[in-house]
């Protein structure tokens, strides 16, 4: 006898932030920011941070703008420890200049740079500052080894318009940034260039979907499917809020607001993550100045969660050593152990559930129905599939409670003790069911991550996770 299950294997998600996130991170100001001055725009480097501000510097000659601040710079500084950091140091003398340098992004090698600077930085000291002479452009500087070479402009600056806030890809095919571009939706928006045949492409603009007639900066791309940025456009807190978009079904989704303590309503903008987004950092003028605040996630991270496999049981039956019947009244039938009976030399059967089922093959006697002889049986143990199991409606409508349920999940390598919801647009929760309503239609990729102990290692935490979607439409 041979028999095949029917499933699917979708797709891979990865770790997502926040419902009521103050409950899941934890936010704190570090110490490299000060009130005297702006310290924005972080980059996650080696073992720490490059970031830029406008102190004052008495390593680089310096300018100031018509409103009595300093011109930033590019500064690194390392983390020591969970709290600690080393004090800011200039990240390159040979790159600044007596203008702006910030906002940085380095390839995956280290090799290659890419930062926003004053387009004029090497113009006359007499050069305006403050009014639409001073453009902003992208620069690239490589490493050779031992300093940050003279950097050459990118090839789609103007000094019409501003083009700023470079942002890298994983694997370094795209370079996200901001432009106020004229033939774009209106103040900044964000673009992309793709990298093919050795150069940049033309710039891309995102659309509708991520731009607004006001300011769309700060692009960050999180592992290739994720992508946040800062808006004045979308509805959010105040000011600048961080907002997040997700690639799904070959577009982008319509931008969520991310939660407290991520927006406030002061500006928030420039968040960078690890690809797990479980520690990053972000910028806020929530305390007077803009500072850098870094943020540690509580929430267990799950990445690389599988799409949830649908199991139906669905089997098909024959046998290959049967018999001739010679006589018109005994005809082959299946009993398939559930009360089901097909008759002739192949059966396709659904079980409703897992389990144990005696399954035979019979030569009965169609004028009476008995049984003339048994011709094969087979004992067919079913098992379910190990995996997180998501219990929910396929569809649902917006503002309508759904409840996540987690109690048919099937883990057999260790004993799950918390179970973590991740309800696809930015907002979590635990327990073993969970209550949620969407405010927004669209569809959505749910994920259920459970976690526990082993008896042969129970020192180590233990994780499975799981995915599936669930569709949200208007009343």
């Amino acid at each position: 006898m041979r028999y095949r299950i029917l499933n699917s294997i979708l797709l891979l998600l990865v770790m997502q932030s926040g419902l009521l996130a103050q409950g899941y991170y934890s936010v704190r100001r570090l110490d490299i920011s000060t009130s005297s001055s702006d310290e924005m725009a972080p980059y996650i480097y080696k073992n720490g941070i490059i970031f830029s501000s406008n102190k004052k510097s008495d390593i680089v000659l310096v300018t100031i703008d018509q409103e009595g601040n300093y011109m930033y710079n590019l500064y690194y500084a390392e983390r020591k420890g969970p709290k600690n950091w080393s004090g800011a140091s200039l990240f390159s003398k040979d790159l600044s200049t007596r203008y702006n340098e910030s906002s940085a992004c380095i390839s995956g090698d280290g090799k290659t740079l890419y930062y926003t600077s004053s387009l004029n930085a090497r113009g006359n000291i007499g050069d305006k500052l403050g009014d639409d002479t001073l453009r902003n452009g992208i620069m690239v500087s490589t490493w050779n080894g031992n300093s940050w070479q003279p950097p050459r402009e990118f090839t789609y600056n103007n000094e019409a318009y501003n083009v700023a806030y470079p942002c890298l890809n994983a694997d370094e095919t795209k370079l996200y940034f901001a432009s106020d571009n004229p033939e774009g939706y209106g103040g900044f928006d964000i673009y992309y260039c793709e990298y093919v045949n050795n150069r940049w492409s033309d710039p891309v603009n995102m659309g509708s979907d991520i731009n607004t007639p006001e300011n769309e900066v700060f692009p960050f791309i999180l592992n290739d499917n994720r992508l946040y940025f800062a808006s004045r456009g979308h509805s959010g807190e105040g000011g600048l809020d961080i907002f997040y978009s997700d690639f799904m079904d070959g577009k982008w989704q319509a931008p969520v607001n991310m939660p407290r303590p991520f927006n406030s309503r002061s500006d928030d903008f420039a968040l960078v993550a690890n690809a797990d987004m479980d520690t990053g950092y972000f910028v806020s003028n929530r305390r007077g100045s803009d500072d850098i605040f870094q943020f540690v996630s509580t929430f267990p991270a799950f990445a690389e969660c599988p799409a949830q496999v649908e199991e139906d049981y669905c089997y098909e039956f024959y046998e290959t050593g049967s018999i001739d019947l010679d006589t018109t009244t005994l005809q082959y039938e299946w009993d398939l152990g559930d009360g089901t009976r097909i008759r002739g030399l192949r059966a396709e059967h659904c079980y409703d559930s897992a389990g144990y089922y005696l399954v035979q093959l019979n030569v009965i006697d169609t004028l009476t129905g008995d049984v003339y002889f048994s011709e094969a049986s087979y004992d067919l143990l079913i098992e379910k599939y190990e995996q997180p199991y998501i219990l929910a409606p396929d569809t649902v409508r917006v503002n309508e409670n759904v409840r996540f349920d987690a109690s048919e999940s099937n883990i057999n390598k260790f004993t799950v003790e918390n179970y973590y919801w991740d309800f696809g647009n930015g907002e979590v929760g635990n327990g073993i069911q969970a209550d949620y309503s969407y405010i927004q239609a669209g569809l959505y990729y749910v994920k259920l991550g459970l976690t526990g102990t082993s008896e042969e290692d129970p020192e180590t935490q233990q994780k499975a996770c799981a995915n599936r979607q669930i569709v949200v439409i208007d009343r």
